[in-house]
């Protein structure tokens, strides 16, 4: 790295050991060339990248914890083993003369479990001390099928890939493409083009595109975390093919600029024998697992390596997908279930017996509470009756088409100022104007991060408490026999704020109780007694506080069924129209804002019927205990 005065004299002390390391040609530099002996290392020093990787202020913790390493912090490694096709070992601490000429099936086998890693590759990246150069390779490379034109390529090598789809190894690379056909000739000139590796495919731009980031010659390139797809800037990125990967990248702010070595790669034989012997391994650079899981295969077994203008061409995108600042409901539903389908994924392929009867208890028990309660026939009018649970849902649902200007009405309301939120929060978090590479998706105001953060506990929260105490005075005047508008039922909520102020409350107590693992029980706890409070404070004309105390009373001897009902009208509210929307962005060609738009109807919708189930809640619960008669 060089970013100071010290770490200069360290990379010097470092490119003087590399130098008596390294056969005759292959020189190690730190970006700016010192006696370049070669055409190839002026020119790959003359453009060499600084790898921008998410900051990662604690172990094990968010952020990038591995940087791109030479080959040899893996091999004459003990713990590293190379395996033969059948699995057994062939050779303990492998060089890279023990590599050469190996053919498909054979693999590198490094210390860890690549499906369930932990923090164990971490831990060894850290110990080993393979941080303390960080390297890339440069490979000058033709195209026979387009002799003017010459490539200078960049791989990067990883030891492990920890994204959707882990394993151990990872390379990358990124090209510029010159109108040369020497290195000679290319340094006299700029490049026409350059191509960033990401998952199966690449992205594209001019040398002289604004996104291409540039320290002077030096280009900027932006690893994702875990995958280590190259991009041009800082953001959150959307894919869903195997080209632009299946899921959600992170290049996003805070980020740390790394200048690494470079070791040039001679051309012809001479890049394939004595240190550079690994460059004749076709076996893979990572344990073998299932699926796409497996290590990947070396960079001489790639079309770019020897066709790197056709692979530029035929797998070149003009751009890739961020996603906004604010990625709202359907985009974070999108990365959540692409990151958590690949977990469970991960989980059937190392414990297959362990999921799959995890999965069955599941679906029994499903099954078990969906046969256990009565759904049928639908209740909806009059409001104060005995229900089943099932009939609760249903009947919910059956109040929305019956009074649905009433609750359009109250969820446009809410829908205005979750828009709102998001305006505002965009607004505080655009980046500003910087030649910092490191902080190009830093927001302008960086002070106001944490203000920007707390907007939904500010806005949408309070919003969210007045809508849910809205539709409960709704539901208040159908049992008194009145009909009440949506614009009268926002009024009483705000003038008569109990209901709200109960609902915030029980929210923000069990968010904070949800934070840790210890507490999550005592959250679940205090969902089961607190769930129909907002509803006692506007169904008994209550404050907050003994709306609270009055649920804990109503949901005695119900708990569970209390707990399971609440469970579900919050599922119904905040999670099904955020699947929706990403369900659309993976089928579709719907925009984010779309389909974040779609989302967001259906969850200021689907708020109202789930208010409406609590309302129904509260009213069986109030007849049972006054019945004394017990819930199924």
């Amino acid at each position: 790295m060089r970013t100071t005065k010290r770490s200069r004299r360290t990379g010097l002390i470092a490119r003087l050991l590399a130098v008596l390391a390294l056969t005759a040609g292959s020189v190690i530099t730190t970006g700016v060339a010192h006696g370049a002996t070669s055409p190839e290392q002026t020119l790959a020093d003359k453009y060499a990248p600084i790898v921008v990787v998410r900051d990662q202020p604690t172990p094990c913790g968010e952020g990038e914890p591995y940087l791109p390493v030479a080959v040899s912090a893996v091999l004459g490694r003990p713990e590293v083993s190379l395996r033969a096709p059948d699995g057994h070992v062939f050779t303990q601490a492998p060089s890279a003369a023990d590599l050469a000429g190996k053919a498909q099936g054979y693999y590198l086998d490094y210390p860890g479990a690549p499906l369930s890693p932990n923090c164990d590759y971490e831990t060894w990246f850290r110990a080993s001390g393979f941080a303390d150069s960080p390297t890339v390779y440069s490979h000058v490379a033709t195209d026979a099928a387009h002799p003017d034109q010459l490539a200078l390529q960049y791989w990067f090598f990883y030891v492990y890939n920890d994204w959707n789809d882990k394993h151990e190894g990872d390379w990358e690379m990124v090209q510029l493409l010159f109108a040369a056909s020497t290195p000679k000739q290319a340094l006299t000139q700029d490049p026409v083009s350059v191509a960033f590796a990401q998952h199966e495919g690449s992205e594209v731009s001019n040398w002289t595109d604004p996104k291409l980031h540039k320290v002077g010659n030096h280009i900027a390139v932006y690893p994702g975390q875990g995958s280590h797809a190259a991009y041009y800037g800082q953001a959150h990125w959307f894919g869903k093919s195997a080209a632009a990967g299946f899921g959600c990248d992170n290049t996003a702010y805070p980020g740390k600029a790394v200048e690494p070595n470079v070791v040039v790669i001679p051309s012809g034989a001479a890049g394939r024998t004595g240190t550079f012997a690994w460059l004749d391994f076709a076996g893979r650079w990572g344990q073998k697992a299932p699926s796409f899981n497996n290590g990947p295969t070396g960079p001489n077994t790639k079309t770019q390596w020897s066709n790197p203008v056709t692979w530029q061409e035929e797998e070149g995108r003009a751009s890739a997908s961020p996603l906004p600042l604010v990625a709202g409901p359907a985009a974070n539903a999108f990365c959540a279930l692409s990151g958590g389908g690949s977990l469970l994924f991960l989980k059937l392929l190392d414990s297959p017996w362990l999921t799959l009867g995890a999965a069955i208890v599941l679906v029994v028990l499903i099954v078990v509470v969906w046969r256990s309660t009565k759904w049928r026939p639908v209740h909806a009018r009059p409001v104060t009756q005995l229900r089943r649970a099932g009939q609760i849902v249903t009947s919910a649902f059956a109040w929305w088409p019956r009074r649905w200007v009433t609750f359009s009405v109250i969820s446009a309301f809410f829908l205005a100022l979750t828009l709102l939120t998001v305006w505002l929060q965009t607004l505080l978090l655009l980046p500003g104007d910087t030649n910092d590479v490191a902080r190009i998706g830093a927001p302008r105001w960086e002070w106001l991060v944490w203000p920007s953060a707390l907007l939904p506990i500010v806005i949408l929260l309070p919003a969210l408490g007045i809508a849910v105490s809205a539709v409960h005075h709704v539901m208040k005047g159908e049992s008194d026999g009145r009909n009440v508008s949506g614009l009268s039922a926002l009024g009483a909520a705000v003038r008569q704020p109990a209901g709200a102020i109960a609902f915030v409350i029980a929210y923000v107590v069990v968010s904070l109780c949800s934070v840790t693992v210890i507490g999550i029980p005592v959250a679940l706890w205090l969902v089961a007694r607190w769930s129909v409070g907002s509803s006692a404070a506007v169904m008994e004309q209550t404050g907050a506080w003994a709306a609270l105390s009055r649920s804990t009373e109503l949901t005695k001897g119900h708990r569970w069924r209390s707990l399971a009902l609440t469970a579900f009208s919050g599922f119904i509210a905040v999670s099904v129209g955020a699947i929706v929307g990403g369900v659309l962005l993976l089928v579709t060609h719907l925009s984010f804002q779309q389909t974040n738009s779609i989302a967001a109807i259906l969850i200021a919708g689907l708020t109202a019927v789930a208010a409406v189930a609590l309302t129904l809640q509260y009213v069986d619960l109030r007849e049972r205990a006054e019945a004394r008669t017990p819930a199924e």
